[in-house]
């Protein structure tokens, strides 16, 4: 039975709205809903052709699977986790999808279905009304990836674009983790600029920035992609390569190491400046801990330093006397 005025009641509805009945077909399609979709009520009611404004091809939408009766598992199924009962309407369900063929853009709609039922408690028709939540979406995107870029900023040293000393301390742990449940080797290489400070000193802190800068992407070239880079501070660097035995993080270290030795910097004044790097690996064992790991690394570096510079120095943990790559 037609329910008096309602084409007026629901065109006075601001929110996009359409009624079907117990065959599928449209009875209402108010005037908001015509507005948006740009198909007119007079083309629309007397149709099965709700689908429309939202897909390329006929498919049923949430208000047809609900006339039909469908399961609350069969309609999760369809919409999975966009789906959920209405907390204000018995028998109603609520969706929230991206609707790609509405407009240029595609849009984001907030559907709601809700069963027009009979003093019998027959299902007779379906009420589905539709919100666009485009700009709460895109909004939430928005802080998803602002949030993930702060995120990333605080693992990140500002000046390399390594990670940072922070983001060491967590990955050792995670590392040490991963060595003690798979007992595969690891290994850990700490490197540090020769005679720094006198870069800075001669020619000032913006050119050895540039330096630093120059020296990360080096690493970063340097190193396999299982392996991470990170600015311990200063003009020191450490790289973690997870499933690596000494021997081959030492030709890692000595590929940086080289590539650094024949790269030369231009001063301002037209000097040519040539550095190099030190560096101690140490093997990360299941029983380490980040102190230890870091002052056994940290006693090998002093080693290479100690020997002339200029070197890779391996510390197998069996023994306490460095031994160096060459």
């Amino acid at each position: 039975m037609a329910i008096p005025f309602a084409d007026e009641l629901l065109d006075r509805l601001a929110i996009p709205t359409f009624v079907i009945g117990r065959d599928h077909v449209i009875t209402h399609w108010n005037a908001a809903l015509a507005k948006a979709s740009g198909l007119a009520s007079v083309k629309m009611v007397g149709t099965r052709n709700q689908w429309m404004p939202f897909y390329k091809r006929p498919r049923p939408t949430l208000a047809d699977l609900l006339l039909d009766g469908c399961s609350e598992s069969t309609l999760t199924r369809v919409y999975s986790d966009k789906l959920h009962c209405s907390n204000l309407i018995d028998g109603a369900y609520v969706a929230e999808d991206f609707f790609p063929e509405i407009g240029p853009e595609g849009e984001w709609l907030s559907f709601t279905a809700a069963p027009v039922r009979d003093c019998s408690g027959r299902t007779t028709a379906v009420i589905e009304t539709l919100v666009s939540v485009s700009d709460r979406k895109h909004a939430e995107l928005e802080l998803a990836e602002s949030e993930q870029h702060y995120r990333e900023l605080s693992m990140l040293d500002d000046l390399t674009g390594l990670y940072n000393a922070r983001q060491l301390r967590r990955e050792i742990k995670r590392h040490i983790d991963l060595s003690r449940r798979y007992e595969q080797p690891m290994a850990l290489a700490m490197l540090d600029l020769d005679f720094f400070k006198q870069i800075n000193d001669n020619y000032g802190h913006l050119f050895g920035d540039q330096i630093l800068r120059a020296f990360g992407d080096i690493i970063r070239s340097g190193i396999r992609n299982p392996d991470d880079a990170f600015r311990y501070g200063g003009e020191e660097f450490v790289i973690l390569m997870p499933f690596t035995t000494e021997a081959d993080a030492l030709g890692v270290a000595e590929r940086i190491r080289i590539t650094l030795k024949h790269a030369r910097f231009l001063t301002d004044d037209g000097d040519s400046i040539q550095l190099t790097v030190s560096g101690g690996i140490t093997r990360i064992d299941p029983d380490d801990h980040y102190d230890s790991l870091m002052q056994r690394a940290d006693s090998t570096l002093y080693a290479a330093k100690q020997q002339g510079r200029d070197r890779i120095l391996l510390t197998p943990q069996s023994s306490q006397t460095p031994m160096s790559s060459g």
